[in-house]
Formats: C-alpha cells, structure tokens, sequence
C-alpha cells in the first residue's frame, strides 16, 4: 500500500484537504487491486478476502471437529482433555499454521514448489501430495454415509428411533425407553407402553432379565447404523460383498466433490458461503435443543469436569497433540495451498491467529452439543457417560440423530443436520482435491490449463474405484485402520522437520523479513521462539512417545490381524517416504564435494521469490546473507 502510496503522489494527485480523503483511498485501492491483479497472472486468486476465510473455515472445521474430538473427551476424561488440546494448540498448532499460510501466499505455489525455500526439503511436498490423496480415497466414504442419512430422513418415524425393523436385534432398545431393573436386578423381559396426546404409541420403559448380558443393549440409532447402513460384517477379513446403496451413495459423492471443485477456488470461493455458515447455525440449535432433555447436565458435568489423573497420561497429550493436526490442518498441504491463493500482502498473520482460535472453538463448541444428547443417551441406558467411550467415529452417525429426532418436526431437522454434515465433510475434500491439482498445475501449467475438466474427471474416477472396497461390509474396518494410521507419526514428523527447514536452515529471522515484505510490518518475536525451539522440541517429544506409546488399532471388539497391522504401518509410513529420498536425490543432482552440495541444497534456490512481479527482479540481489532483518523490506518495498 506504501508503494502504490507513493506512485499515486508522483501522478501529482496530492490531497487538498481532509475533504477528500475518502477520493485518496478508493484511488489507492484501484492502485494497489490494479498491481495485486498483476501478481499471479494466470493463475486464480480469491475474488474476495471473505472466500479465502471462509474456505480456509470449512478445511478446519471438518468432521475431526464434531465427532473425533468429542470422542477424545470421553476417551480422556471429558474436561481434563482441554487442557493439554490448548497447549498443543497454542504452542503447535498455532505456529505451524502461520508458518505454512505464510509459504503459500509468499510465492503463490503449492506444497511441491514452496520447498525451492529448502530443496533438501523437497519430498515433504511431494509427501503431502500423496497423504491428500489417500485423504481423498477415503475420506469420502463419510459423505457417502451421510447421503444414505439424508435419505432415510424423509420416513416417517425416522427409522433409527424404533426397533422391530429387519435390521434390528433382540435387544434393541427405541428411543424414549429406558431400562430398568428391580431391586434384585431380575425382572421379565418386557415393553410397556402407552399413547400419547395424539394417539401414537410410546415405549416408555424397557426392562430387561438380570441374567441378561447388559453390553448387549443397543440403542435403536446404533442398531441402525451398524446394521442398516453399514450391514457390518465380523470382521476385515470378511468384506461380505458390497451394497447397493453404499455403491450408489459412493458415486454420488463424488460426483459432488467433482461439481464443487471444477472450476478451482471460483467454484469453490461461491459453495463456502453456505458449506462454512450452516454448520454453526445447526449445532446451536442443538445445543439449545440438547440441553431441555432429560440427564443431559450429566453429560455436561461431564465434559467441563476435568479428571486431573488424565493429565499425567502420556496418551491423553498424545492424543490432543494429534488431534490440533486432525482438525486444524496443519503438515497436510491444504493450508499452504489456499493461501497460495492469496493477494500477496494480506496480513496472513492476522489470519491465523484468528482461524486458529475459531476453528479450534468450533471443536469445544460442538462438544456441547453431543454431550448433551449423550448424557440423555446414559439417562435412557441407565449407564455412566464414560460408556460411550467404545462409540469412535460412529458418534456422529449414533448420537447426533438422536438428538435430531427430539426436536419438532424431526424429519426437517434431520435432514438440515445431515446436510450440515456434508457440506463441512465436503469443505475438507475440496481442499484435499485442489493440493494435488494445484501441484499439477504448478508443475506443468500449460498441460493442466487445457486438459483440466478432463485431468479432475480422470481423477475422481480412479479414486472411486479404489474407494469401492471401503464401501463393502467389512469397509468400516478398513476406514478405521486408515483414518487412525493417517494422522500418526509422520505428522509430528513432517512438522518437525518444517521448522528445522525453515526456522533453522533457511532462518527464522529471514522468514520474517519475508513475512515483513508481505504485511509490512514484522511478526512478534514470540513467533521467532516458537518456531526455532518451542515447537520443534514438542514435536520431537511428541513423535518418540507415539513410537513408544504404540497399540495397535481395535474397532470395538474387533482386532486387526498382523498384515492389517502391517498394512496401516505402510500408510503411516508412506507419505513420509519421499522426504529420505528426495534428499539423497537433491544431493545427488547437485555438483562438487559433499559438503558444497550440502550448502547448495540448503540455500533457497531462484525461485523462492515473492510472487508479484515488481519485487521478484529485487528480491535477490537486495537480499543480504546473513540478513539484515528490517533493512531488507525496506531496501525492496520502503516498508
């Protein structure tokens, strides 16, 4: 702004007063939109700033946000889990956010050409390529389910709130009953009923013998959701073949990231406006809704009342660590890559710190809604809260239709739900879509440019014939493995060897001048701390516990074979793969001693520049080494 400042006064076009301030500042923002349309010629950028927030809000506040973390609460008991999920926040999750939004809008490039910052570093872009790939094959299975739901809310009664249905057990017990038991614990099995105001029947009590065994209760939504919807099979090994409407619901799913995402961020920019917005409407109305029912102050006790014992576990930090990556997004590639569309000097700082923190709300937000509904699931069950901890990421398929089902007109509600569920599932798999396209796009920019529509339909269709097994019966087993393998070490991994490249190799302090000559102004010197020790001690600590700390996955009852095991190990293991061997083969490329292509492979190579035109000429010749902090924005831009 400094800038198109001073060309505006050399037109001559110097204000006359404080009359026409007002003409001054709509002419400097023609200047600078004018320079800004300049910058990334050929490639798109957000049509508004409101865009970029509110796609960068709905890649954060994804499904992780509604049913992981409130299953992280009850897995680490409830309120205690807060603690430790702020500090990862604040000391993690936090720096590495700002971190990466600043490599994208800095050279407008995605998660591949931000490492010519570090070319040693270079495979942990291609890395991130693929994790959004694998994130993409099965990350979508949850839309798919969501679609079957948004179905099945048309019926009258909806059907995961009644028994007797071909998919229901013995033992399932409807919505609105509630188990009892005598004073000996022994009491014939039986329903009673009675009708209410308007006729219909409602089971009021579900009494159960004593010599019953209790864990086989199941309430009706669970019934429904293991047995109808996923028609689980025993196990991994038996994928029992695959539905019809799974196989239907799958291509739907699709079809719709497809039409979202065909245009890039101008098809995206315009779906956020309502992907981003809904969901906050809806969990309101829940919470309020949630907290007139029966046992629900039980299941709020229960989130906001820590249990001091947890914080001595190493697996609660573990957990709240992995879970500031699950849902903020952070070492993915999906923030620098939206950033990367960025004007250049927007305040990226700003942004994060403002996105972290509200994003991050969303998850404590949302916590109150399912627990709410949970303690009134307990109440009917007449068992602790703490039992839910076995629901994993069946929650939101198991409790939240519940909770649904109480409010007025339940079908209208359910299906506003649903909808709410898919559009933030859906946020997160645009962004996952448009990491691999940008990268194609920035590699070979005229082939991507003529064969794009054809380039994202080949795409889709190949991840929808690799998603097909996720889909059969014995799927969930196999999306289970997957999703509790993806987020594992290799996120403390790649986070940790980010802030080695950058605060360390390539340096804190010049990053900043680089951050300065985009906000023009530098960070605070907090973000120095944090990037050069705070935050890669913590990771470092925090990738030795998970490799020390490890067990194998199990999903309920079920659990996985050794080669199931083995499997998940080469997911985990996988994307991190590139970073080893991209190394030796940009040590390899370069020329003279070892010690020489060290300092060649470590230095950023030309095309680490800032992306508008006006500055790249500069960028080089004025940068100093070392640097020489504040002079440097001043030197190229008067900052």
């Amino acid at each position: 702004m400094e800038k198109a400042r001073n060309e505006y006064k050399k037109d001559g076009r110097h204000l006359q007063g404080e009359g026409e301030f007002h003409e001054q500042d709509q002419n400097l923002l023609h200047v600078e939109k004018a320079k800004s349309e300049d910058e990334n010629k050929g490639r798109n950028t957000w049509a508004r700033k409101t865009e970029y927030f509110l796609s960068m809000l709905g890649y954060s506040v994804g499904l992780g946000n509604i049913w992981r973390f409130p299953y992280l609460c009850i897995r680490n008991g409830g309120g205690a889990f807060l603690i430790p999920y702020l500090v990862c926040l604040v000391l993690c999750g936090l720096p590495l956010f700002f971190m990466e939004v600043a490599l994208g809008q800095f050279m407008s490039k995605g998660v591949y050409q931000v490492w010519n910052i570090c070319p040693l570093f270079k495979g942990i872009g291609i890395g991130q390529i693929i994790v959004n790939i694998i994130s993409g094959w099965y990350y979508v299975l949850l839309i798919a389910w969501v679609l079957i739901y948004m179905v099945h809310s048309f019926r009258s009664p909806l059907p995961w709130t009644i028994c007797g249905q071909e998919w229901n057990s013995p033992l399932c017990v409807p919505q609105g009953a509630r188990v009892l038991y005598d004073a000996n614990g022994t009491v014939s099995p039986a329903l009673s009923q009675s009708a209410n105001a308007t006729g219909d029947t409602v089971w009021q009590h579900f009494v159960v013998n004593g010599t019953t065994d209790m864990k086989g209760l199941r309430s009706s939504s669970e019934e429904f959701w293991l047995n109808n919807v996923l028609e689980i099979s025993p196990g991994l090994e038996e994928l029992n073949g695959l539905p019809w409407h799974s196989a239907l619901a799958l291509f739907v799913s699709f079809a719709l990231v497809l039409l979202c995402v065909i245009r890039g961020v101008k098809s995206v920019g315009k779906v956020v406006y309502v992907t981003a917005t809904f969901p906050f409407i809806l969990l309101t109305i829940l919470i309020i809704r949630g907290a007139t029912l029966p046992g629900a102050l039980d299941g709020f006790l229960f989130y906001v009342t820590p249990d001091w014992s947890k914080l001595v576990q190493v697996q609660t930090w573990l957990e709240a660590s992995f879970q500031v990556f699950y849902s903020l997004g952070p070492v993915w590639g999906g923030l620098v890559t939206m950033s990367s569309y960025n004007k250049f000097h927007n305040n990226c700082m700003r942004d994060a710190v403002i996105l972290t923190f509200v994003c991050e709300g969303t998850s404590f937000f949302a916590g109150f809604a399912i627990f709410t509904v949970l303690g009134h699931m307990a109440y009917n069950l007449n068992v602790p809260v703490e039992n839910f901890a076995a629901s994993g990421s069946g929650l939101a398929f198991v409790v939240y239709p519940e909770a649904v089902s109480y409010l007025p007109v339940p079908q209208l509600w359910a299906l506003l739900f649903f909808l709410m569920l898919l559009t933030v599932a859906l946020d997160t798999q645009f962004v996952a879509f448009e990491v691999v396209m940008t990268s194609l796009q920035d590699h070979m920019p005229s082939v991507v440019k003529r064969w794009e529509i054809i380039m994202k339909i080949v795409y889709s269709c190949i991840l929808f014939l690799l998603a097909l097994p996720l889909a059969c019966r014995g799927g969930i087993y196999l999306f289970q493995l997957m999703d509790w393998y993806i987020a594992s070490f290799s996120t403390a991994a790649i986070g940790l060897l980010q802030t080695v490249a950058v605060a360390w190799i390539y340096g804190a302090e010049r990053f900043m001048d680089d951050i300065q000559l985009m906000m023009g102004r530098r960070p605070p010197y907090l973000f120095n701390v944090l990037w050069r020790y705070i935050t890669p001690v913590l990771l470092l600590i925090l990738l030795i516990a998970s490799l020390l700390t490890y067990e194998p996955p199990t999903f309920k009852e079920y659990h996985y074979t050794s080669g199931a095991v083995a499997f998940g190990w080469f997911i985990a293991i996988f994307w991190f793969l590139p970073v080893p061997v991209m190394a030796v083969v940009q040590i390899m490329k370069s020329s003279g001693d070892i010690k020489k292509r060290l300092k060649t492979v470590c230095s950023p190579t030309s095309e680490w520049q800032p992306s508008p035109r006006d500055l790249k000429e500069r960028y080089h010749t004025e940068k100093e080494a070392p640097p020489r902090s504040s002079s440097l924005c001043s030197k190229i831009r008067g900052c």
